[in-house]
């Protein structure tokens, strides 16, 4: 198995990965410079490797080979000593973006970890555990690019990123149960108004499995407004361009949950929820208004700590770097 990557001396194809797998980032990417979109679809090739390695291991033999390669990707990561083979190119790619920032490198090795646990039976118990989850594989993004993004103020500005991270992926989460479940994976919590389901009811079109999973799909979205109301905040300590870039994705994929639920329990179960290119459009430039219209002092920002409570983040294992 092997771990798709971006030769970062060739320049080879990392934008028209974002381009064709990350297309809202893409969207909103063309308001960074050069430079800030080389550096961030760069990372996201990187991180997009890293999760198809669990969601391409179909098989048993598949996923021992996943798990093999992933814990030798963080080890190596740990060590700073490079791998052999395939994964030498990956571990180069990691060490050129974020060598420089070992906090960004922490929170890779969190996303190679969490990555991991998809390559068993998924039943998420609780909402810690799910929010856990979130910060694993997109909390951490968060934390990489406000790394790349040259954040001020950085240490006040990472808890807000991590919760965009977040809010995101409890969108990604409740856009997609019904992909999930053929891949034998339940992430609504079954503490909460899902209650306890299995997938293989959710496939088979299970009428009350699938309104339960409905109601636990209205709460995930509910509980992301918390999550991007706080990332919104801390939008103020990017640089102006990396503050528009993030705005704008943040807010079209804020619509993919709000689109989700006008459209209702019917809709969402007959196809995926997508923002067209019209409504991107529209909701860009209400972002850009908005963005422009705030005035915000950094100085005023206070992150909500409830939002972070029972997490663990590499905030906490690395906050002696600060």
């Amino acid at each position: 198995m092997k771990l798709s990557t971006v030769d970062p001396e060739q320049g080879v194809l990392s934008t028209e990965v974002l381009r064709r797998h990350g297309r809202s980032f893409y969207w909103a990417g063309q308001l960074l410079s050069g430079e800030q979109l080389s550096s961030a679809a760069s990372l996201y090739s990187l991180c997009r490797g890293i999760d198809d390695l669990a969601d391409d291991a179909l098989t048993d033999s598949d996923k021992a080979l996943a798990r093999l390669t992933l814990s030798k990707l963080d080890r190596a990561l740990a060590e700073h000593c490079p791998p052999q083979g395939d994964l030498r190119a990956v571990y180069r790619q990691a060490q050129q973006l974020l060598s420089k920032e070992p906090l960004a490198l922490g929170a890779l090795r969190d996303m190679i970890g969490t990555v991991q646990q998809d390559l068993q039976p998924v039943r998420v118990s609780s909402h810690r555990e799910l929010l856990q989850y979130a910060y694993g594989v997109a909390g951490t993004v968060g934390v990489m690019m406000t790394c790349l993004l040259g954040a001020r103020e950085r240490n006040r500005a990472l808890p807000h990123a991590i919760d965009l991270g977040i809010a995101m992926q409890l969108t990604n989460i409740a856009r997609d149960v019904l992909e999930d479940a053929q891949l034998g994976r339940v992430y609504l919590p079954s503490d909460g108004a899902a209650g306890p389901l299995e997938p293989a009811a959710l496939v088979a079109r299970d009428t009350e499995s699938r309104h339960q999973a409905w109601w636990g799909v209205c709460e995930l979205l509910t509980l992301a407004e918390s999550y991007y109301s706080s990332g919104w905040q801390g939008l103020v300590f990017l640089p102006i361009r990396a503050r528009l870039a993030i705005a704008v994705a943040a807010q079209v994929y804020r619509e993919i949950g709000r689109q989700i639920l006008r459209q209702g329990e019917q809709v969402y179960w007959q196809r995926r929820s997508v923002v067209s290119r019209g409504l991107k459009l529209w909701v860009t430039v209400k972002a850009l208004a908005r963005l422009m219209s705030g005035s915000t002092n950094h100085r005023q920002i206070d992150h909500d700590s409830s939002l972070h409570r029972g997490l663990s983040t590499c905030l906490i294992h690395c906050q002696q770097r600060f």
